[in-house]
């Protein structure tokens, strides 16, 4: 082969990703009902039906669908790998008759135990009380690794504690987020039981206490907090990032939805305010702004002097009780107008920043005689990076309205300009 990539090269996922991005299309269009799943390589295909015989045909006329293309784009699959899982509403699992899924000259049955996903097992009811006995073995294997770096090695109680939390924790609590259904609840408490004597056991490690200590002493010493309060954490983490995903990402989609883990995600944080969105948007557009001055002291003569059109100020700031607001000042003949405005709790300076550069903008479309040119100062350099990028990320929106204003003003002033 005269052409490729390194192996391991980090272009390789994203060059396989496009290249294999077709067969979705193809297969959901020639199968209905039918949509994939995919990470990287592992493609997965899942079907909804009540009866498992007419699941089976559709996911047999999936699977015949992709190695259709697959045949035309020089790809192959490895039909070893292929696995094939059913799951089953209700707290009782029906009996189904045997049947398996045909790929290729073979068939794949349904897997009678839990099915291995990204990490995550998964069993017929969606438990995940598998997935949650198959991370604590996992965990108590690696204690009982590093239990020898406190003992033998004497490693010291800081770092045993940074060890413990990123090499144990991390492994034993992964996928938690799915299954936990708070403290006290009913169905996840013995799992959590479980975890907090895998806990307790680390801070016996870290600490080098006895069996007998307290455990109350020996949780403040060790600084190892609670499994609830660790499993809390994690499903607000989990919710926070789900809503920082762009609108129309499915996963987004997940916090609210009609299930028990989507109104569990839904009453995690207890906040029902306003959230920012970000989108992707189909088409990319460049600001067309221009930089004026980077270096403080530069920008501080450039804004002292005199220039052609209207010239404005911006700042936002977050006082020390959380209140968010900001300001915009242009020179009006010889005195100066403002804009004031108050954008109460729960923000941050740099959403006050953005905010203020899109008002700035607003405000000059709202003049009688729009301007040809229009500077706009502002103290916040990542601010001003980021009007001119609209990829997702916090400010994205402000960034959209920005773009829109401007858009608006060469629209009424063709040659108009911006910096």
């Amino acid at each position: 082969m005269d052409t490729g990539i390194p192996q391991g090269s980090p272009v390789a996922p994203v060059l396989f990703t496009t290249y294999l991005s077709g067969i979705f299309d193809r297969v959901e269009t020639a199968v209905p009902g039918i949509q994939g799943l995919s990470f990287v390589d592992d493609i997965s295909w899942w079907a909804e039906g009540a009866v498992a015989g007419k699941v089976v045909a559709k996911l047999s006329a999936a699977v015949a669908a992709s190695m259709e293309w697959a045949a035309k784009n020089g790809v192959a699959f490895d039909h070893g790998k292929t696995e094939a899982a059913l799951f089953q509403k209700g707290k009782r699992k029906k009996k189904v008759a045997e049947v398996a899924v045909a790929v290729g000259a073979n068939s794949v049955p349904f897997n009678k135990a839990a099915t291995r996903w990204l990490g995550v097992w998964l069993d017929s009811q969606l438990t995940l009380r598998d997935h949650h006995a198959t991370r604590l073995k996992q965990g108590q294997k690696a204690m009982t690794r590093l239990r020898r770096l406190t003992g033998q090695m004497g490693l010291p109680p800081p770092n045993c504690w940074k060890v413990i939390t990123v090499c144990m924790q991390s492994v034993a609590m992964f996928g938690s987020e799915l299954w936990w259904k708070g403290d006290h609840v009913r169905g996840t408490m013995g799992q959590a039981n479980e975890l907090q004597l895998l806990v307790n056991q680390e801070a016996r490690a870290t600490t080098g206490c006895f069996r007998t200590t307290n455990l109350g002493a020996l949780s403040m010493e060790s600084g190892l907090r609670a499994v609830t309060t660790q499993l809390e954490n994690r499903q607000r983490r989990f919710r926070l990032w789900l809503l920082s995903l762009p609108e129309g990402d499915q996963a987004r989609e997940v916090v609210g939805a009609p299930t028990g883990i989507g109104w569990r995600l839904k009453n995690t944080l207890a906040y029902g305010g306003q959230t920012e969105r970000t989108v992707l948007p189909e088409e990319l557009e460049t600001c067309n702004a221009e930089l004026l001055q980077e270096e403080e002291a530069e920008a501080k003569v450039a804004a002292e002097g005199t220039r052609p059109g209207l010239t404005m100020f911006t700042d936002g700031s977050r006082l020390d009780g959380g209140v968010t607001g900001y300001s915009v000042v242009w020179k009006k003949g010889q005195t100066w107008a403002r804009v004031k405005v108050h954008m109460g709790n729960n923000q941050e300076a740099y959403d006050a920043e953005c905010a203020a550069l899109a008002r700035a903008l607003e405000l000059a479309l709202q003049r009688n005689e729009i301007p040809k040119r229009v500077t706009i100062f502002s103290d916040a350099q990542a601010v001003i990076r980021q009007m001119a990028s609209d990829e997702p990320g916090p400010g994205q929106q402000y960034a959209l309205q920005a773009r829109k204003h401007i858009a608006t003003l060469r629209q009424f002033r063709p040659g108009f300009v911006i910096c």
